[in-house]
C-alpha cells in the first residue's frame, strides 16, 4: 500500500513576457499549456495528493482568463477525488496590504482546494489513504523574513500521521540555486520524522535525502530565462509510505527550447556570416540567444545591423536574443586630455561663443542673462 502524490511548483502563469514583443501572447500561452499538461496527468491518473508549491502564478494580479481556466481545473480535479493542497510564493504572496489577498485564496475558499496561507504557523489536515492517516503540513510564504531568517527555525512541525508531509516554497539549504540574500531553510530544521519535503522556488528538479525524509523540488513546469536552458521542465509523480520514499520520477513537460550560442565577431562580411550562423539553427520553436563578441574596429561596426539580425530571424526562431555586451570598439587614436575647468568657466566661454554673432541687441539680453546666470553658480558654491 502506497500514498501516490504529484509534486508541481513554479508554473508562473501568465507572465508579463514583455521582451518576446508581439509572440508575448504565444509566450503566455506556453506556461498555461505547460501548467495544464500536469492537471491533465493528475485527471488521468487520480493520484491521492496534488501538491501545488508556490508561484503558481507570475504576479498577484493575473488575468480573469487564467484565474478561471485554473478553477476549472481544480473542480475537475475534485470531482475525481484528487486532494490539492497549495502554498503561495514569492511571486503570488501580496508583499502590502494594498496588493490584497493572494489569487490562491478564491480556490480555497472554493472547497476544490486546500490553500495554506499562515507564514507564522504550520497548517495541518489530514486525509486517509489505504488505511493510512496521511498528515499534510503547510507553511505559507513570509516576504517580510529578514534574509538572515531560517523560517523553521522558531517554528514547531509536528508528527501527526503514518505519512507525513510537508509543503514549503522557499530554498532550502544544500541545493543548487539558493540565493543568498533570502531566507533559506536550513537542513538541520528539516523534520526528520516526515517522509516527504515538498518544495517549491528553485527552478531545477532536485532531490536530497536525510535519513526517510526526502526533500523534493519537483522544478518549474516551463523556462523562464537562459540560465534553465539545459534543465528538463517537469513535474514529479512519488509514492509514500510508513518507511518513506517507495519511488519518484519526473515527469517532463513540453517546455519551449531555450539555446546560447557565442560567436566571435565576423573579420568580413559580419552580417551575412551571422545570418548565416543563424541559419544553422533554424528552429520556428527555438528562443535563441546569439552572443557576439570581440574587439572591433568602429568602421567594421558600420556594415552591421542589429534589426537586420531580427528581422532575418523572425521566420527562422520563435524569437531571437541578440547580446552585444561582450563587444569592444578599437580605438587607434589615444583619447585626448581635457583642459582642466570649472562649471563657472565654461559658462562663461559658452556666452562668449553665443555672443560672437549676436546683435547689439541681443548681446544686452545675454550679457544680463550671463550676469544672473553667474549669481546662481556662485551662490551654490560651484564655480
Amino acid at each position: 500500500m502506497s500514498v501516490q502524490v504529484i509534486i508541481t511548483a513554479d508554473n508562473h502563469l501568465d507572465p508579463p513576457a514583455t521582451m518576446f514583443g508581439a509572440k508575448r501572447f504565444e509566450r503566455k500561452r506556453d506556461h498555461l499549456r505547460c501548467f495544464e499538461e500536469v492537471m491533465e496527468h493528475a485527471k488521468r491518473e487520480k493520484p491521492d495528493l496534488l501538491l501545488m508549491a508556490g508561484d503558481i502564478f507570475d504576479t498577484v494580479k493575473p488575468s480573469n482568463f487564467v484565474r478561471a481556466r485554473l478553477m476549472q481545473h481544480m473542480k475537475q480535479l475534485h470531482e475525481r477525488g484528487v486532494k490539492v493542497v497549495m502554498v503561495s510564493g514569492h511571486h503570488d504572496t501580496p508583499k502590502s496590504v494594498e496588493e490584497g489577498v493572494s489569487p490562491l485564496a478564491v480556490y480555497g475558499h472554493s472547497g476544490y482546494a486546500y490553500f495554506i496561507q499562515d507564514p507564522s504557523s504550520v497548517v495541518y489536515f489530514s486525509l486517509e489513504v489505504d488505511g493510512y492517516e496521511v498528515v499534510m503540513a503547510g507553511l505559507g510564504h513570509n516576504p517580510l523574513l529578514h534574509p538572515a531568517d531560517d523560517p523553521l527555525s522558531s517554528i514547531k512541525v509536528e508528527k501527526r500521521g503514518d505519512v507525513n508531509i510537508l509543503l514549503l516554497h522557499y530554498p532550502v539549504e544544500g541545493f543548487v540555486g539558493v540565493y543568498g540574500e533570502e531566507p533559506v531553510v536550513r537542513l538541520s530544521s528539516i523534520p526528520r520524522t516526515y517522509q516527504l519535503v515538498a518544495v517549491g522556488h528553485l527552478h531545477r528538479h532536485q532531490v536530497k535525502r536525510l535519513g526517510d525524509t526526502a526533500i523534493v523540488y519537483p522544478g518549474s513546469t516551463e523556462r523562464v530565462s537562459f540560465a534553465e536552458e539545459e534543465e528538463p521542465k517537469g513535474f514529479v509523480w512519488t509514492e509514500l509510505n510508513r518507511e518513506g520514499l517507495v519511488s519518484l520520477d519526473h515527469v517532463k513537460t513540453q517546455a519551449r527550447p531555450y539555446k546560447t550560442i557565442e560567436t566571435m565577431f565576423p573579420e568580413k562580411d559580419a552580417i551575412e556570416r551571422l545570418k548565416q550562423l543563424i541559419d544553422q539553427h533554424a528552429d520556428p520553436q527555438l528562443v535563441l540567444r546569439l552572443v557576439i563578441k570581440g574587439v572591433v574596429e568602429a568602421e567594421k561596426l558600420t556594415e552591421y545591423r542589429r534589426s537586420e539580425l531580427l528581422l532575418h530571424a523572425q521566420t527562422r526562431l520563435f524569437h531571437l536574443m541578440v547580446d552585444e555586451s561582450g563587444l569592444e570598439i578599437k580605438s587607434t587614436e589615444k583619447p585626448s586630455i581635457l583642459e582642466k575647468t570649472t562649471p563657472l568657466e565654461e559658462l562663461r566661454r559658452y556666452f562668449s561663443t553665443l555672443m560672437q554673432n549676436a546683435s547689439a541687441e541681443e548681446r544686452e539680453i545675454l550679457a544680463e542673462a550671463l550676469r544672473r546666470s553667474e549669481g546662481m553658480l556662485e551662490a551654490a558654491g560651484a564655480w
